[in-house]
């Protein structure tokens, strides 16, 4: 590929262009980053070439800075991908932006400030260079290292398969995320004419499982559907109902169905009940309702200490951030499930009240069909944000967290980088 001698502009704002690599690399980008104004002055330079630059710019320059994109327009460019180019440098500069957009020989350059319009269509061939997500990769990284714990995040863009991960395979507890292929698992016995979704159960003491919920706190013994115990299930994770389906669809048959999905950590051994008398130190039970309510004192004031079977990476519920991308990619595609399971699992994931995670910053109409959990130590969400080009598959995984709170507010940040990078 040609290149004119100005374009060793933009490499000079941050070292030799024998350094482009390992610019790179996440270290460097922070250390090198300033407010300010950089260069890509192109000549004879390859659509997909100016691409990488005017992305790389875009990430370099701090919100509030400048960034001058300035160039001719050769016969080869394709001015819809570079328009763009451009349309996604204005939007990740943030206020006080302004772009210079190449014009054609012999005219003069057209300035435009950062309220550009988007365009209504989709632009396929820029879209198609996976490395156009870099900016994105690049925030997602950094907050990760912010972050006093572990987290793991898994991003997809299911219309060109782009994908984006941190930490893509390590184990993470799932907390009540594992409902998600409860609740797959119930739709397809039921799909499967094993149980009916209108088949009621008495809520009785007995039943009834420590932690977040409802259904404990009831004096009486309602008689609840299926439908309506993976309602509360799904959209306030009660623990009860969690539990009450669990035993109804089986460990054994939802763990099979897992395995034959080809999944290789993702499993559900324990259900909720399990998991928090093991977090209380009572394993063994007994599990009783006298018991239930010691364990929730125990709960209540014990000290964090992340060991145990409930923060193990074997023998424990647990996914990956890749694995968990692979089980939501299944409710927006063709295979395994039929039309109808996936309707269903969507209609119960969109009604989820618990929007401290990924939707949080994001517009009070978006789409969103998602699953949080949470421990101590530990906070979750995974999900789909539907935007108009199609779903984004979104996951962020937390562990080992000095706060709680700060682990919900770093996946808060992933739904809006994700959200504002795809929308």
């Amino acid at each position: 590929m040609e290149r004119d001698e100005p374009l060793e502009q933009l490499f000079r704002l941050v070292g030799p262009a024998e350094e482009r690599e390992r610019f790179d690399e996440p270290e460097r980008a922070d250390r090198e980053r300033r407010p300010g104004h950089a260069e890509v002055v192109g000549g004879r330079v390859a659509p997909e070439q100016a691409a990488v630059e005017r992305e790389r710019v875009a990430d370099r320059v701090d919100v509030g800075g400048r960034a001058r994109v300035v160039g001719r327009e050769e016969p080869e460019v394709d001015r819809e991908q570079e328009r763009g180019v451009e349309l996604r440098l204005a939007r990740d500069l943030g206020q006080g932006a302004e772009v210079v957009v190449p014009a054609p020989r012999g005219e003069q350059l057209r300035r435009a400030p950062l309220d550009l319009p988007r365009t209504g269509g989709e632009l396929p061939r820029l879209e198609r260079f996976g490395h156009l997500h870099r900016p994105l990769r690049a925030r997602l990284q950094r907050l990760a290292r912010q972050l006093d714990g572990v987290i793991g995040i898994g991003v997809k863009a299911t219309w060109d398969g782009a994908e984006i991960y941190v930490e893509p395979d390590r184990p993470f507890p799932t907390a009540s995320v594992f409902n998600i292929p409860v609740l797959l698992e119930l739709l397809l016995q039921a799909e499967e004419g094993r149980l009916s979704l209108d088949e009621r159960v008495a809520v009785t003491e007995a039943l009834k499982s420590p932690g977040s919920g409802v259904l404990k706190e009831l004096s009486s013994s309602p008689h609840v559907s299926l439908s309506d115990l993976a309602m509360l299930m799904i959209i306030i994770s009660d623990n009860t109902a969690t539990d009450i389906l669990v035993q109804r669809v089986g460990v054994e048959a939802l763990n099979r169905r897992l395995a034959a999905w080809g999944f290789a950590v993702t499993r559900v051994p324990m259900d909720c009940r399990r998991l928090l008398f093991e977090m209380a130190g009572r394993p063994d039970g007994p599990f009783t309702p006298e018991a239930r309510v010691e364990v929730e004192k125990i709960l209540r004031t014990r000290e964090r200490a992340f060991t145990g079977r409930a923060y193990a990476d074997a023998d424990n519920n647990l996914t990956t951030p890749r694995e968990m991308i692979r089980l939501l990619e299944m409710l927006v595609t063709d295979r395994p499930l039929s039309p109808r399971v996936r309707e269903l699992a969507l209609f119960y994931m969109r009604k989820q009240q618990i929007r401290d995670r990924l939707p949080l910053h994001l517009p009070p109409d978006t789409d969103v069909a998602h699953k949080t959990g949470s421990i101590g130590g530990v906070r979750n969400d995974a999900g789909i944000l539907f935007v108009p080009r199609g779903p984004v598959l979104v996951c962020a995984f937390t562990r080992d967290l000095k706060e709680d709170l700060a682990g919900a507010a770093a996946i808060a940040e992933v739904g809006r980088l994700v959200h504002a990078a795809f929308a």
